[in-house]
């Protein structure tokens, strides 16, 4: 080839990326609104099929992820310092270093720039115990205490795909073979067949 067609193929290749990209992102996006209803439906998986009824993969559909709604602006805070203090540390508010020798300066000098956080290692357990039990947290002891509320969303439709083997060579010899002329390909759409 020459360079003449190698910047010609370049070109026409890299405006197919960015088209089929675009298009992409929008077919995800109505998959989604779509597999919303049918995971809310209880319909967790739908099969990916070609035009003949072959299996080539599968579309896994997540379910919502629950809200925790605090009962208050310092209830998690609170009930840190009274059941788990471990699970707190002292941290510099934005614009200070994190330097651990800094934030006790700074916390001496100026208390007023250092604030009390839970760590993230620990955040992520409270959360899933709060989700768990509808709001509450369990000390040492085996006592509850409502931290926050558990609110439940609908599913947005979010989804993975996992192809089954050998399911791009298939579907790229279907699309090659013009057996997915029904599918709306956007900018690789194959032109309608004609009909004499």
């Amino acid at each position: 080839m020459t360079p003449r067609e190698h910047s010609l193929k370049v070109a026409v290749l890299g405006t197919l990326l960015d088209k089929v990209k675009a298009a992409y992102a929008d077919a995800r996006k109505e998959a989604e609104a779509e597999f919303a209803g049918i995971r809310k439906d209880g319909i967790p998986q739908q099969k990916v099929m070609l035009p003949d009824g072959t299996e080539i993969g599968l579309i896994s559909i997540k379910a919502a992820s629950p809200e925790i709604v605090p009962d208050s602006d310092t209830a998690l805070m609170d009930w840190c310092r009274e059941n788990f203090p471990q699970a707190i540390e002292p941290y510099v508010i934005a614009g200070a270093t994190d330097a651990a020798e800094v934030t006790e300066v700074i916390a001496a000098l100026f208390p007023h720039l250092v604030k009390d956080r839970i760590r993230a290692s620990h955040l992520a357990a409270f959360h899933k115990q709060i989700s768990e039990t509808g709001g509450y947290l369990i000390n040492e002891d085996g006592e509850k205490a409502k931290v926050a509320s558990v609110k439940q969303h609908d599913p947005s439709g979010a989804f993975s795909y996992r192809p089954a083997t050998g399911a791009q060579d298939r579907i790229m010899a279907e699309w090659q073979a013009g057996n997915l002329r029904e599918v709306a390909l956007g900018p690789l759409a194959l032109p309608a067949e004609d009909a004499g």
